[in-house]
């Protein structure tokens, strides 16, 4: 027989879980979802312009960047945006640049009010804040998701060229190369983990700390991971979506895409509030 003190810890568990669920359909997290990943359907495009132009001024060629997009994207979603990935990334125009990065401030702002919307019925708080305070934190964490990505991108294509320097400049052996390709994927996974905590302590009404905003960050991190990878391989292998959609399935690929991280993002604040709930109720 299971001791009394195990059951009520899987009991505990199991109302967790049950709550979970229960704030899921309650809070319409797929229609919030659904509302962030239109936003980031329009910030994409200037998005990657902006990033792409940046690019453009290194000398790193677009075959190097569409080969380390293939990494994230499914097949589908990366040839909808090959050719501007080749365009722009073989022009320097600095027009295009501060255009392109208005344009995506400008829409991503916009799908983070959405976050704020979701993660405040996720802590059953109403909004108090003045519209103007709403902005500029949504105009923060859009620059605090946009730096994250730059950093990726800086340790996935200049990686190898920051481990050489180091290994020069202190005077490491080889094998450092070896630890160094193991630790520049633990930065961008434990950066990703911060930029979600930041969110996820800013944006709804509520005051938090970093302690209650970390469960969440690490199930968002990992669950978007996970999500992406999988459902790459389902699109490569088993989807067949420009036999049923025709010329826009790569759209539909991407939309899709951008779905399912925009759920995985607002359930991770989602599983900070029921623990936030929980932990409360104990005092």
């Amino acid at each position: 027989m299971p001791k009394r003190g195990e059951f009520s810890l899987k009991e505990r568990a199991f109302n967790k879980l049950k709550e979970f669920i229960f704030r899921f359909i309650q809070d319409d997290v797929l229609a919030l979802a659904s509302q962030l990943a239109y936003s980031l359907l329009f910030s994409i495009f200037p998005f990657l312009v902006f990033l792409i132009s940046l690019i453009g001024y290194s000398d790193i060629s677009s075959n190097d960047i569409l080969l380390i997009l293939s990494n994230v994207l499914p097949k589908n979603a990366l040839e909808l945006i090959e050719n501007t990935v080749i365009k722009t990334a073989n022009s320097k125009n600095i027009e295009l640049l501060c255009l392109s990065l208005i344009l995506t401030l400008w829409a991503l702002s916009g799908g983070f009010h959405a976050v704020i919307k979701g993660l405040n019925k996720a802590y059953d708080q109403r909004e108090t804040r003045s519209i103007f305070k709403i902005y500029i934190i949504s105009i923060l964490c859009t620059l605090g998701v946009t730096l994250i990505i730059l950093c990726t991108l800086l340790f996935l294509v200049f990686g190898q060229m920051i481990g050489s320097f180091l290994a020069f400049k202190l005077g490491f052996s080889e094998g450092f190369g070896f630890l160094w390709n193991m630790l520049r994927y633990v930065i961008i996974f434990f950066g990703t983990i911060f930029i979600f905590a930041a969110v996820y302590i800013s944006t709804p009404n509520v005051r938090l700390t970093w302690r209650k905003v970390l469960p969440g960050a690490v199930f968002s991190t990992i669950g978007i991971v996970i999500a992406s990878m999988g459902f790459a391989f389902y699109v490569n292998n088993f989807g067949n979506y420009s036999k049923i959609y025709g010329s826009i399935g790569a759209v539909i690929v991407l939309l899709t895409w951008l779905f399912i991280l925009s759920t995985i993002t607002i359930l991770g604040g989602e599983f900070n509030s029921v623990l936030f709930k929980k932990e409360k109720n104990r005092f």
